[in-house]
């Protein structure tokens, strides 16, 4: 058998055409595969790889969200053009309703091929795919396979319980099995959700190993920041460290955050995307407006990131420089997390209520209106204020004089006079009650412009 002759054209990857039998016909292969891409018919295409193979698909997005779908109808030589074409505009109104076209009964589809059709209509990681399909494989075996019309609520009462000694995992696949339902039930393939109602059945619990390590964690925050304020660290890590601590931001958001994304005059960092998916607004504060301005200042404003370890490339780890503070302060080593999670657990000390938690860590409702971040801003700037004096109160003074201690919180926050330099400390006590309101009104007057 002659093999199949490649054409040596330029590398094109997409051709537009109106597909008919004889543009079928002429589309010779090429050294790498390309598509012919329907002119009548948005999202119909034919694909033709380098053996010579021609395959009729379609390209297009699940309810008009979420990452492109690709499915591949049959070959060329089964479909004529115009049988391929009504195939094509039947699926794609599938997708666009969506309806997953591959999986006909609804109901009958199983906890997997549910999973896999929500992944398909949400923005998702890679890697947070990966940990989804892993854990409905693992951990839901006795029900990954069932139809999902036939998953009642008593089978996941059951299964929960069973999967005790594996709470972390069983805990996680919980959550998701849940969101995948609601899913279901959203589009009318199940008539309720019977994860809803299992969850009102199941005890669950907070994982103690947690619980017991970030209470560590926060009785030893003294001496993680007696140590963070001497630690022989990079810059970048510290500035990071400051940004992190005092704001509760995930570990992507915060190291991977833009110039394009700070806003120095307003005294804003904004989020469009992140993996909340939600709009997101922080005020800065004295102490992220003095690092920011800092690094600013500091030959880094043509940088596309703020915290980088190579030029335009953001930091990625910063588990060394947080070994070496844990190490000098004798204290169990911190990770990225733990600083959101430490962030909550100051905030909860601080009596800020678990709606405003919620808000502050961007767990509020997707649905945020402009008027209403405006008007919380300021809220939201005292809060962080209130978290950033915790910390401060948590550094060790050589002086415990209370007056001196006060006027340390009040006029100029402890870590913007060591790191950045801003305010001088006045050296003697005491400070009257008149100094501490005028520098009160300051700081006021300051943020008001």
């Amino acid at each position: 058998m002659k093999s199949k002759k490649i054409v040596a054209l330029k590398p094109i990857s997409t051709v537009y055409e109106r597909l008919t039998a004889s543009i079928v016909y002429k589309a010779q292969p090429r050294q790498k595969e390309y598509f012919v891409r329907d002119t009548e018919l948005k999202g119909f295409f034919l694909r033709v790889r380098p053996s010579g193979v021609k395959s009729y698909g379609v390209l297009s997005r699940l309810a008009r969200k979420g990452k492109k779908i690709e499915l591949i109808i049959g070959k060329a030589s089964t479909y004529s053009p115009k049988d391929a074409r009504a195939v094509a505009r039947n699926w794609l109104i599938k997708l666009d309703e969506g309806t997953h076209p591959k999986l006909i009964d609804r109901g009958s589809m199983n906890a997997m091929e549910l999973l896999e059709q929500y992944i398909q209509s949400k923005k998702l990681t890679d890697k947070t795919i990966w940990g989804y399909r892993y854990n409905f494989a693992h951990y839901l075996r006795p029900l990954n396979k069932r139809q999902i019309q036939d998953i009642k609520t008593s089978d996941i009462v059951n299964w929960y319980a069973e999967g005790r000694d594996h709470q972390t995992g069983t805990e996680r696949t919980f959550v998701t099995l849940k969101s995948v339902l609601d899913y279901a039930h959203s589009l009318d393939y199940i008539p309720d959700n019977p994860a809803k109602k299992a969850a009102l059945q199941v005890k669950r619990k907070a994982n103690p190993s947690k619980q017991q390590h970030l209470s560590l964690i926060y009785d030893e925050l003294p001496k993680f920041m007696e140590a963070f304020i001497q630690a022989d660290i990079s810059v970048v890590m510290r500035d990071w460290m400051v940004l992190s601590l005092t704001t509760g931001l995930r570990r992507q958001e915060s190291m991977t955050l833009k110039w394009n994304q700070v806003d120095l005059v307003k005294k804003r960092i904004t989020f469009t995307t992140n993996k909340s998916d939600r709009f997101l607004i922080v005020p800065m504060v004295g102490l992220t407006y003095d690092m920011l301005q800092s690094r600013f200042e500091d030959d880094t404003k043509d940088e596309t990131y703020v915290f980088t370890s190579k030029p335009n490339k953001a930091i990625k780890d910063a588990r060394k420089a947080l070994a070496k503070i844990c190490k000098d302060a004798g204290i169990a080593k911190y990770s990225h997390h733990d600083f959101r999670r430490l962030f909550a657990s100051v905030c909860h000390e601080l009596d800020i209520s678990e709606t405003e938690i919620g808000k502050l860590l961007n767990h509020a409702p997707k649905t945020v209106t402009p008027i209403y971040i405006n008007q919380s801003l300021d809220k939201a700037r005292t809060k962080y204020q209130q978290v950033v004096d915790a910390l401060d109160r948590k550094i060790p003074f050589e002086d415990e004089s209370e007056i001196k201690r006060e006027y340390f919180l009040t006029a100029t926050n402890f870590m913007r006079h060591c790191f950045y330099g801003k305010v001088a400390i006045e050296p003697d006590p005491p400070v009257s009650q008149q100094e501490l309101e005028e520098a009160k009104y300051r700081e006021q007057e300051y943020w008001e412009g």
